[in-house]
């Protein structure tokens, strides 16, 4: 297979198209990869016709499709029904079907599409949604390899794991780019959960119950709507990694200390401005860009 990545909007062509599309609209590329945001519902419907028009030049290609889709999903902008369909039509996995070389990837793509799919076909104007992002701990896609039966991906997923009693064996879950505004009390239920990923989503806060949640090693909650750091995550133990980056917090609070075993913390593209002498970042990392 030619394509470099499973990834939607992480291909050359793809790339080079966004690059474009993103240039009719005023923005740099460099400044979208750095933070989504920029594009707006109103910047992508005022250029609408123009980057349609580039999609039905290059009807032969697939590429397009999935450019043009990925923007509308993450600004919540108008999809016309005829558009819906054919960005259906083109991300079909019979395209890719015996393809990939390497099954591990194949994997990914499927689960890629198969998102990618649901929310296309889910979209409403004015509901912002985004197209999956998956972690691979330590390097690897053991998640969706070896341990996908303790791996949740979606919301159909989790819906259909609460109606099987799945949600004790689960171990991971992928819950990014939903709309949503508040954590499935389901999730709390998980008490053997390492991993929980709710990226591009519209939360600004944790509750308490997130404390059930002894056995969890990863929280990833980038571009949400958190103006305070969530203190209530401080209180989970094995805590290694929290990735907040794309947010709106301003302050890193004194609590952070209180994560005895935190090895990395993202906080890039927030409102803080200086790190606070009181972190002992001796005993972790911590990334981030300053505005």
């Amino acid at each position: 297979m030619a394509r470099g990545s499973a990834r939607i909007l992480d291909d050359d062509e793809e790339i080079d198209l966004a690059t474009f599309m993103l240039d009719a609209c005023g923005i740099d590329y460099s400044d979208f990869f750095e933070d989504e945001r920029i594009l707006t519902r109103e910047n992508l419907e005022k250029n609408f016709k123009f980057l349609k028009k580039m999609t039905d030049i290059r009807y032969s290609r697939r590429a397009p499709y999935f450019v043009l889709g990925y923007f509308i999903l993450i600004t919540g902008a108008k999809m016309p029904e005829d558009l819906r369909q054919e960005i259906l039509d083109a991300t079909r996995w019979e395209y890719e079907e015996g393809r990939w070389y390497d099954k591990g990837a194949e994997l990914e793509r499927k689960i890629y599409l198969n998102d990618f799919r649901e929310k296309i076909r889910k979209h409403v104007p004015g509901k912002k949604l985004h197209p999956i992002r998956l972690i691979y701990l330590n390097g690897k896609n053991d998640l969706y390899t070896k341990n996908r039966k303790h791996t949740i991906i979606g919301l159909k997923e989790l819906q259909e794991a609460r109606e099987t009693g799945k949600i004790h064996y689960v171990k991971h879950v992928l819950l990014q780019g939903w709309g949503l505004k508040t954590i499935p009390e389901i999730i709390f239920d998980m008490k053997g959960l390492q991993s929980l990923c709710l990226e591009y989503n519209q939360l600004d806060k944790i509750p308490e119950d997130i404390s059930n949640l002894a056995s969890l090693k990863i929280i990833c909650l980038s571009y949400n709507y958190f103006k305070d750091f969530p203190e209530s995550i401080t209180k989970l133990p094995l805590l290694e990694v929290v990735s907040i980056n794309n947010n709106y917090i301003s302050i890193l609070p004194e609590s952070i200390n209180k994560l005895k075993l935190l090895k990395t913390l993202y906080i890039r593209k927030n409102k803080i401005n200086k790190i606070p002498g009181y972190l002992g970042t001796e005993k972790f990392k911590i990334f981030y860009k300053f505005d």
